[in-house]
């Protein structure tokens, strides 16, 4: 293919900045040839053609040409007072992390020249360069300034799955972030290669799949995820989910009933959420990991539970009583193998928990008001998250005993539980405590255990419903809490 040039309008971007004039001066002074490559080369391409899309990366990318990237990182890290990070010696690769949060990676080329070392590049869209001198001239040998013009991500060489299989999932994160498509060889290949993925270490595939859930409208990316067979690979436990057939209330097999619940929780049900309630899920629950990311992943996983509690009985109907407690106690099998932080971990395991919690509320009779403030408290602000997770397990579920009347009426009511939630975080958060669990432990003459978090959420639920609105008389309600429980005893 011919080598193409595209030239940068004038702009400001991180490659006109004073961090890239000085790592280029000291490639110079070093007598080495530098070239800007990667992620951020792409998003300026991008960005020149789509100003819509925002410079959002404070990562820069150099190849190095004429010595070793290693040790040139070690200088850079000590010019600019940076952190220096080996990443793969034997690779020739290293990190510089900055003080102000920008990170510098450096590579050896593996080529005689900067236009062999760019045939290995993942995909075309990454495989554009810039000669760190130049500043606006960015050189395309693959096709990838055509490919971002028409949204495509296309890989060369199937062999660049090999070489790393973490890219069968990258190729997703850039569909997901870029609203690319991918184009139907590159899709093949990694169907084809998609067992693989179980080679790679648990927190790099993590890093991605977040990436990918937390795009928002990116469920027609996790249906195709699901169809090469990826998502299996990574999440085995849902390999089981296939064998659990339709039914009276399920329209469709357990495994696609729940990629569809993911898809309808976003692209039907999180529109209606209010501008408080989508903020609330787009918050981080950790760096780079965002409240939707995980519900959306709990959405998939939510009935892992079901084929270990799976009956038919004499009668033809299908039960699966305690699966969403089977399921919480699969969690932290995953949580370990993928590297999931404590946070992650407990919000998707009470999301699965707590999945069938707002639809029991309205089983049989009214839902009281206790009840509800039981579970805006046990969730606190993750209520959204249930809701939603609620709400696709709901529009996904349309088998014949699911009538139109009885999906609206849940729909509804789950709709009235968010609306609820934001007046009761509006009056307890204005609520004045009046014993904490020294006062409590001081007055009753008790330890420090379980039974002091159940008196303390006793007092919040009766300050909650005010049958407290006092010092005495939370002091006479502890009291008469600690007599009864001794009596049951």
């Amino acid at each position: 293919m011919p080598k193409t040039v595209f030239t940068l309008p004038a702009g400001n971007h991180l490659l006109v900045g004073d961090i890239h004039k000085q790592v280029v001066a000291k490639a110079v002074a070093s007598k080495l040839n530098i070239f800007a490559v990667g992620g951020y080369v792409r998003d300026l391409v991008v960005h020149s053609l789509n100003p819509q899309y925002k410079l959002l990366s404070k990562d820069l990318d150099y190849a190095i040409l004429g010595g070793s990237a290693f040790e040139f990182a070690r200088l850079i890290a000590d010019q600019l007072k940076g952190h220096f990070v080996a990443l793969d010696e034997k690779n020739d690769t290293a990190r510089v992390v900055m003080p102000d949060g920008y990170i510098l990676d450096f590579a050896g080329c593996e080529g005689k020249n900067i236009d062999q070392d760019i045939q290995r590049r993942d995909f075309t869209i990454n495989a554009l360069y810039m000669d760190a001198n130049e500043g606006r001239e960015i050189v395309d040998l693959v096709g990838g300034i055509d490919d971002i013009k028409n949204g495509s991500i296309r890989c060369l060489d199937p062999a660049v799955f090999v070489s790393d299989p973490l890219r069968l999932l990258r190729a997703f994160r850039f569909a997901a972030c870029l609203k690319f498509e991918i184009d139907s060889r590159t899709l093949a290949w990694i169907k084809q290669y998609s067992k693989s993925i179980d080679t790679v270490a648990g927190e790099r595939i993590s890093y991605e799949l977040f990436l990918i859930f937390g795009v928002n409208k990116s469920a027609s990316i996790i249906k195709m995820l699901a169809e090469t067979g990826l998502l299996e690979v990574i999440f085995p436990e849902l390999k089981a989910t296939r064998q659990v057939t339709n039914n009276a209330y399920h329209h469709l097999n357990l495994f696609d009933h729940s990629v569809e619940a993911v898809i309808k929780a976003e692209e039907e049900f999180l529109k209606e959420f209010s501008v408080w309630e989508k903020t609330n899920l787009t918050d981080y629950l950790s760096p780079g990991i965002s409240n939707l990311a995980v519900c959306k992943l709990a959405s998939l996983l939510h009935d892992i539970g079901k084929p270990g509690t799976w009956v038919i009985t004499e009668e033809g109907k299908h039960t699966f009583i305690g699966h969403e407690r089977t399921g919480e106690g699969m969690v932290s099998p995953i949580a370990k193998r993928l590297r999931w932080s404590n946070a992650t971990e407990n919000l998707v395991s009470m999301l699965i928990a707590l999945h069938l919690r707002p639809g029991q509320l309205f089983h049989n009779t009214p839902a009281t008001a206790k009840g509800i403030n039981r579970l805006y408290r046990k969730t606190q602000r993750d209520f959204p998250a249930l809701i939603l997770l609620a709400l696709g397990d709901l529009g996904a579920t349309k088998g014949p005993q699911m009538t139109d009347d009885k999906s609206n009426f849940l729909r509804d009511k789950f709709y009235s539980l968010l609306s609820g939630f934001y007046d009761y975080c509006a009056t307890t958060e204005s609520m004045t405590k009046l014993l904490d669990g020294n006062d409590i432990m001081k007055l009753l003459d008790i330890a420090p255990g379980k039974k002091l978090g159940k008196i303390l959420e006793a007092l919040q639920e009766a300050q909650e419903m005010k049958e407290v609105s006092n010092l005495a008389q939370a002091e006479d309600f502890v009291r008469s809490w600690q007599n009864k429980s001794d009596q049951e005893q």
